[in-house]
């Protein structure tokens, strides 16, 4: 078994209550810098991590390519792996899942929990999941209850670690898809491991553009009716550019060498703040209206249950820039023509990676302490490095 041992971002703030300094931590030192050149945006986790799941469930080899690999995607196979399922040179090799020794670690991935949620509650056997202070922080009591499962949570003050106890056997599901996707996503992609049933949605749908990704994969490889199991045929794939990481390229001013076609986009574009379909794109969509002519984000009340609020946590962050933003019920007011000015002490970042890529580019233009040194690996590995050889000043001190 291959084993990614990933190093957490989470442990105690690194500000204190008036923005002191409590020392012996990393961070990262931005200066100024004047930024030329083009960045190449890394897979699409959206993708991959279908992909995954789905071929975790071909019995023939896959071979699902990626130029880097983000932490979130290493915390996936890495579950899949104690799963009884092998990675090996960008080849999965599924089939029937088996027993796990230990706790599956999801680190900081939401997309990875739920969809191992699903997987593992077609098990006759225990399968306990966990993640970082963040993942804790999220619930995902809505799908367990959905699939009428047997699960036991661990821990007064979070859901996780939580052990779950299948097979899952409902003839009739519902689900709620008002305050995300994944639940839906996870449910679609458990049925070839079932014996089949009826699924139902309810509420006002978000990141419709992401559970729709879901069942068109899911087609790809044999399925014809939601709900229906189907004989898992995966063809091998490149896993596609990350489209919602275009939203950096443009904050940064620079120019990027592997744009994703429309089809692969799932929605994501600067040029709509209706962020109903693409709640992601909020922080770096924020600090980029700040810098141009403003205006007001809606359609993003989802955004609040993410690695962080990122409703409330985006106008803390920006704040400490000197940017002036109001957080609404469903997402951020900005105005524009403003100008970050250099933070006193430490900027957080609330264990969330687009919080901190947010920060760095911000701090391009003034200069910055911010804490998370490494939290763009979820998501981005190669950033700060790409990043540097456009000309970024950044290193990482410790305080």
């Amino acid at each position: 078994m291959i084993r990614h041992h990933l190093a957490s971002n989470m442990g105690p703030s690194m500000v204190g209550d008036a923005g002191s300094i409590i020392s012996g931590k990393k961070v990262l030192h931005v200066e100024p810098s004047a930024l030329f050149g083009e960045l190449k945006l890394p897979p699409s986790k959206s993708h991959a991590m279908r992909w995954l799941t789905l071929a975790s469930m071909d019995v023939k080899p896959t071979k699902v390519a990626m130029w880097e690999i983000g932490k979130d995607v290493l915390a996936m196979i890495d579950c899949l792996e104690q799963l009884g399922i092998k990675w090996e040179s960008e080849t999965i090799y599924g089939g029937e899942l088996s027993k796990p020794s230990e706790i599956l670690d999801c680190k900081n991935s939401g997309t990875g929990l739920r969809f191992l949620i699903g997987q593992s509650a077609t098990c006759d056997f225990k399968v306990s999941l966990d993640g970082d202070a963040s993942l804790r922080a999220r619930s995902s009591l809505q799908l367990l209850n959905s699939l009428g499962i047997d699960f036991k949570s661990n821990q007064k003050e979070s859901e996780m670690p939580i052990d779950i106890t299948g097979p899952f056997n409902l003839k009739n599901v519902e689900i709620d898809v008002s305050k995300t996707s994944q639940f839906y996503s996870s449910i679609m992609l458990m049925t070839p491991r079932t014996n089949g049933f009826n699924l139902t949605t309810k509420g006002d749908a978000v990141s419709r553009n992401h559970s729709a990704l879901t069942w068109r994969l899911c087609q790809l490889t044999g399925a014809k009716y939601i709900g229906e199991p189907w004989e898992v045929n995966c063809p091998d794939v490149v896993i596609p550019p990350d489209a919602s990481m275009m939203s950096f390229a443009k904050l940064a001013g620079l120019d990027i060498t592997n744009a994703p076609n429309q089809k692969e986009s799932i929605g994501h574009s600067l040029e709509n703040s209706v962020l109903r379909d693409s709640n992601d794109l909020i922080t770096p969509m924020a600090a980029w209206l700040s810098l141009g002519e403003g205006g007001l984000i809606s359609g993003a009340p989802h955004a609040a249950h993410k690695e962080s609020n990122r409703i409330t946590k985006t106008v803390e962050m920006l704040s400490k820039f000197g940017i002036k933003a109001t957080a609404n019920i469903d997402g951020i007011l900005v105005e524009g023509g403003q100008v970050p000015i250099r933070p006193d002490g430490i900027v957080e970042t609330y264990g969330d990676h687009r919080m901190q890529m947010t920060a760095v580019l911000l701090a391009r233009f003034c200069g910055a302490m911010i804490e998370g040194v490494d939290l763009h690996e979820v998501a981005w590995p190669s950033f700060l490095e790409q990043l540097k050889l456009c000309g970024l000043d950044v290193k990482s001190i410790t305080v």
